[in-house]
């Protein structure tokens, strides 16, 4: 059995069997991958302190036919604080399940795993709520999945001001090309989510959101990852029962 090297991120955890679990950890070489911690789940293993989720750790993993398996691994960060604030672990739990569902399994993205080290301590120090908005905008434009703010979706011409968006199509409409079943897409609402989509993580500036044009980013943004994936999140089910 072939032994790599990788760092990696825990971004879902299951139980299997009397004391295993199956891992999925974004990796800085492999992207999203899929492992067995074997015994990780009994007090003394040597495991059992790095199989948690958001943990980052320095692994070395057995490739498989099927599943691979985490041999060792050395924690890089806990981040910790998100598992003591309840908000956080649960915007933090829902940004990852979005990655596991719209990133590719075997892709390198090396950008993003970095982009993920700090979305983490983000968590950990900045409104949790914000925080999973920009991650999940990230994951989509990451995936190519993301909505378009930017130009007309039928003429092309760059958006200025007030707006209308198209959610069939995904995308923001001119005034000029405005059609039926359109919403209206004000320029404070498109800003938001343009600034988000591209949020320096490691040099952030002042973000400034009215409570009310967050809630109207996050139904736009949510509707369309629910329209992609086709079936209910779990983690909104938790965001739900906060709320």
């Amino acid at each position: 059995m072939a032994l790599y090297a990788a760092e990696g991120i825990v971004l879902g955890t299951r139980n299997w069997g009397e004391a295993d679990k199956v891992m999925t950890v974004f990796t800085r070489e492999q992207g999203l991958l899929r492992a067995a911690a074997f015994g990780c789940r009994r007090p003394r293993s040597p495991l059992a302190g790095a199989m948690q989720m958001f943990v980052h750790a320095d692994l070395q993993i057995a490739e498989g036919t099927r599943l691979e398996t985490i041999k060792t691994a050395v924690v890089r960060a806990h981040h910790a604080k998100i598992s003591l604030d309840l908000t956080a672990l649960a915007y933090a739990t829902f940004a990852a399940e979005v990655i596991r569902e719209f990133l590719p399994e075997g892709v390198s993205d090396e950008a993003f795993f970095d982009r993920l080290t700090h979305i983490l301590t983000a968590f950990e120090t900045r409104n949790p709520r914000v925080t999973a908005l920009a991650a999940v905008l990230q994951t989509l434009a990451a995936a190519g999945l993301q909505q378009n703010y930017e130009r007309c979706l039928h003429c092309g011409a760059p958006i200025a001001g007030d707006a209308s968006f198209l959610a069939r199509e995904g995308g923001t409409l001119c005034t000029d090309c405005r059609v039926p079943g359109t919403s209206d897409f004000p320029e404070e609402l498109r800003t938001l989510l343009l600034g988000l989509e591209s949020f320096d993580w490691e040099n952030p500036a002042p973000l400034r959101v009215r409570g009310s044009t967050l809630m109207t980013a996050e139904s736009l943004v949510l509707a369309h990852v629910q329209e992609l994936v086709g079936h209910p999140l779990r983690a909104l089910t938790f965001l739900a029962q906060l709320e």
